[in-house]
C-alpha cells in the first residue's frame, strides 16, 4: 500500500494535515468491507476515499499510478449477496454457495457496462470509460473522474432550476443521448443523480450500470428508479429510446418544480392522471415547451416522442441540424394522455398545424402491448362481470314484487358492490344497468342453462268439493321463496399467484405479500414457503433501492424463522440499510444463525464480533470458538486460513 491522501490522492511522506488539501489522512475511517486507502488494483490504480455506494456497487476516488491523473474506481459489491472484511483479506466472498451463480451473472454483466460505454467513447458529455478488469474475486470499472455536483445535489441546493438556465445545460446532452441512441444503446437509469455538473458549465450523462443494447436479447430485468421509470420498465420489455425520453423529461420535471413526478405505474389511467403540470407548481415555460415536456411524460409509450430528436425539436422549436422544427404529421392516439395534455391539443403552435390529431399507425402497432398489470386489471373487470350474471338470476324471484323504484336501486347495490370489487366504480355509472338491460341479462342467462327464469308464485285458489254449498276462502299466498346466498369462490392458487407476481411487477411489494399470506391462510403455501417468498420479494425491494420495504419483508420472514430472512436482515442492521444502523441487533441475529449452523459466512461474522468487540462484549475465548468453527467449513482459502490462524494464537496468549 501506498501512503496517500484519501481526499485528494496526493502522496503523503509524515504524519500531519496533506500539504495539498489540508485535511488529515486519519480522519478518513473506511467501512470494514471498503478496500483501505492505499491499496493498490492491477500494479497501477492505487484506492483513495468512497465517493459513493450503492447496493451493487461501490465507487472510490483513485489515481492511475502511470499516467498520474486521478480517476473514478468503480467495484462490483452487491451488499445483498457478498461481504468482505478488508482487515483479513480485500477478495470478496458470497454469503452462501447458493447465491454464486447469481453473483457472477451480475458480475458479468458489470463488465458489459464497460464494454457499452466503450463504444461511446467519441460523445464528450458521456463520461468515458478508461480501463476495466477482474481482482479480489469481483470486477472493477475505471472511468475519468469528474468534480462537480449532480443535478439531484444542485436542486437541493439551490432550489427550483429557472428553466432558461436547465434547457441551456441540457442541449448538449440531448444531442449526446440521440447520437447514443443512434449508436443502439438506451441508458435506462435516466435520473439527476446520473446527471454531472462540471465546474466549465458543461453536463456529462453518468453510469450505465442498467444500459442495454437495442439490439440485443429482451431482458426482464427490472431496473429503475420510481418516478423517472416509464411503465414499460416495470414489466422489463417495450423499452426503446422513447423509455430514455420518459425518464429525461421526469428529471426535467424535478429540476424545474423540485417534485419528484408521480410513479408511471400509477397514472396509467389517463382520466385521472395524477401528474400537475409544472406552470402550476411555479416553473417558467412557454406553452410550447410545457406541451412538449408533458407530450414526453405521457405513460403509454407510443404516444410519446420516439425519439430524442423529436424531443429536441419540441423542447427548442429547431432541429439537431438548426433548421425550424415541425412535428412529425404521424398523430397518436389519446388513450394514456394527461389531462393538461388534452386541452393542449386543440392549440396550435408556430407551424400552423394541430397537436396530433386522429390515429397513427404507431399507435396501432403498439395498441395490443398490455403489462401485466393491465392484464390482471382487465380479468378482474371480466370476473366482475360474471359475478353479476350470476347474481341477477337470482335476484328475479323477488323483482316483480318490488317497485321500479327500489328495483332501480338494487340495481345500483349490485353494480357500486361489483364495481368496489374491481376498481371500477368511477368508470361505470350507478345507472349504468337499468332495469331493462338486466332483464336482457337475465333472459340471455336463463337460456344460456336451459332453464326458464324463476316467476314468483301465482295465488291459484283450491278446487271446489261437491259437499260444498260457499266457496272456500282462498289459501293465503306463499311468500316467495328467497334465495340462498351464494357463497363467494375461494381464489385458486394461480389466481393468487398471478396476482401476486403482478403486484411484484408494478413495485407494489405489500400488496404482492399479502397475496401470499392468504395462499399460506388457504393452505397454498406452508410457513416455510410463505418465508421464502418475502425474503424474495425482499430481494427485489432491495434491486428497487426499496431499502425500507426489503427490510420489512426480511423481518416478516425472519419472523416466520426462516433463516435467509434473518441473515440478510442482519446486514440491513449492519450497513444501516432501510433501518436505523445497529451492530447489536446484527450480532443478536448472526448469533442466532450461528447457533442454529447456519453455515461458514455467520461463523466468521460472530468470531469478528467477539474478537473486535462489535455489537457485542470483546470475549477472546467465544472468538477462538467461532473461529475454529468457520476453520471447519470449506470456505476459507489457504491464505485467509493461514491468517485466521495467527488470529487464533493472539486470542490464545490473551487468555
Amino acid at each position: 500500500m501506498e501512503r496517500i491522501c484519501p481526499y485528494c490522492m496526493h502522496h503523503l511522506k509524515e504524519d500531519g494535515s496533506c500539504p495539498c488539501c489540508g485535511k488529515k489522512a486519519e480522519g478518513y475511517q473506511p467501512a470494514s468491507h471498503h478496500l483501505p486507502p492505499g491499496s493498490i488494483l492491477q500494479s497501477r490504480y492505487v484506492v483513495g476515499r468512497v465517493l459513493g455506494e450503492g447496493g451493487f456497487g461501490i465507487t472510490y476516488l483513485g489515481m492511475d499510478a502511470n499516467l498520474q491523473r486521478r480517476v473514478a474506481v468503480k467495484e462490483y459489491f452487491p451488499t445483498c449477496l457478498v461481504s468482505r472484511e478488508t482487515s483479513l483479506s480485500l477478495s470478496v466472498t458470497c454469503y452462501t454457495q447458493n447465491y454464486q451463480d447469481t453473483y457472477d451473472k451480475g458480475r458479468s454483466q458489470f463488465l458489459k457496462e464497460a464494454r457499452t460505454m466503450a463504444k461511446l467513447e467519441s460523445i464528450p458529455e458521456i463520461v468515458q470509460v478508461l480501463d476495466h478488469f477482474q481482482d479480489n474475486n469481483t470486477a472493477y470499472i475505471v472511468m475519468e473522474f469528474l468534480e462537480g455536483e449532480t443535478l439531484k445535489d444542485r436542486t437541493a441546493r439551490l432550489g427550483r432550476i429557472p428553466s432558461g438556465e436547465l434547457l441551456e445545460l441540457l442541449r448538449p446532452v440531448m444531442r449526446a443521448m440521440e447520437a447514443m441512441h443512434q449508436a443502439g444503446i438506451i441508458h435506462r437509469d435516466i435520473s439527476p443523480d446520473n446527471l454531472m455538473c462540471l465546474p466549465s458549465g458543461k453536463v456529462k450523462l453518468m453510469d450505465f450500470g442498467c444500459a442495454k443494447e437495442i439490439q440485443g436479447q429482451p431482458t426482464q430485468t427490472v431496473m429503475l428508479k420510481h418516478g423517472f421509470a416509464p411503465r414499460e420498465q416495470y414489466v422489463g420489455r417495450g423499452q426503446g429510446a422513447w423509455s430514455d425520453v420518459y425518464a429525461l423529461c421526469a428529471t426535467i420535471y424535478y429540476c424545474l418544480t423540485g417534485k419528484v413526478p408521480p410513479r408511471s405505474v400509477e397514472r396509467q389511467d389517463g382520466d385521472q392522471d395524477a401528474l400537475t403540470p409544472p406552470t402550476r407548481l411555479g416553473a417558467e415555460l412557454t406553452e410550447q415547451q410545457e406541451w412538449a415536456l408533458l407530450k414526453g411524460l405521457t405513460v403509454r409509450a407510443p404516444d410519446r416522442w420516439q425519439s430524442m430528436a423529436q424531443l429536441f425539436g419540441a423542447l427548442y422549436g429547431v432541429t439537431l441540424e438548426g433548421q425550424p422544427w415541425r412535428e412529425d404529421d404521424e398523430p397518436s392516439e389519446d388513450a394514456g394522455h394527461t389531462e393538461f395534455f388534452h386541452q393542449q391539443k386543440a392549440k396550435t403552435y408556430s407551424d400552423g398545424g394541430a397537436a396530433g390529431e386522429g390515429a397513427s399507425g404507431n399507435a396501432q402497432r403498439y395498441g395490443r402491448k398490455f403489462s401485466r398489470g393491465m392484464i390482471a386489471a382487465m380479468t378482474a373487470v371480466i370476473c366482475a362481470g360474471i359475478t353479476l350474471a350470476v347474481a341477477l338470476p337470482l335476484m328475479g324471484s323477488q323483482r316483480a314484487a318490488v317497485p321500479a323504484g327500489a328495483a332501480q336501486q338494487g340495481a345500483n347495490h349490485v353494480n357500486s358492490q361489483t364495481a368496489g370489487q374491481t376498481n371500477i366504480s368511477e368508470e361505470v355509472p350507478g345507472d349504468s344497468l337499468a332495469m331493462p338491460q338486466q332483464e336482457e341479462i337475465l333472459s340471455d342467462a336463463a337460456e344460456s342453462s336451459g332453464s326458464e327464469p324463476s316467476q314468483p308464485e301465482q295465488n291459484v285458489p283450491p278446487p271446489a268439493s261437491n259437499n260444498q254449498t260457499m266457496p272456500q276462502e282462498p289459501a293465503p299466498a306463499k311468500p316467495p321463496q328467497q334465495a340462498e346466498p351464494k357463497p363467494a369462490a375461494q381464489p385458486t392458487q394461480a389466481e393468487l399467484t398471478a396476482q401476486a407476481e403482478n403486484y411484484a411487477a408494478n413495485g407494489q411489494y405489500t400488496q404482492a405479500a399479502d397475496a401470499y399470506r392468504q395462499m399460506h391462510t388457504l393452505g397454498y403455501l406452508s410457513g416455510g414457503d410463505l418465508g421464502e417468498q418475502l425474503c424474495s420479494l425482499g430481494n427485489d425491494a432491495q434491486e428497487d433501492s426499496e431499502y425500507e420495504m426489503a427490510a420489512q419483508l426480511y423481518q416478516q420472514a425472519a419472523d416466520l424463522g426462516n433463516a435467509l430472512g434473518k441473515r440478510l436482515l442482519s446486514v440491513c442492521y449492519e450497513f444501516g440499510t432501510g433501518v436505523p444502523q445497529s451492530q447489536e441487533k446484527a450480532f443478536q441475529l448472526n448469533l442466532e444463525l450461528a447457533r442454529e449452523n447456519y453455515g461458514a459466512s455467520v461463523y466468521y461474522d460472530v468470531a469478528a464480533a467477539y474478537t473486535d468487540g462489535v455489537g457485542t462484549a470483546r470475549d477472546p475465548e467465544q472468538a477462538i470458538y467461532w473461529w475454529n468453527r468457520y476453520l471447519d467449513t470449506d470456505d476459507p482459502k489457504d491464505t485467509t486460513r493461514a491468517k485466521i490462524q495467527d488470529k487464533i494464537a493472539a486470542l490464545e496468549a490473551e487468555c
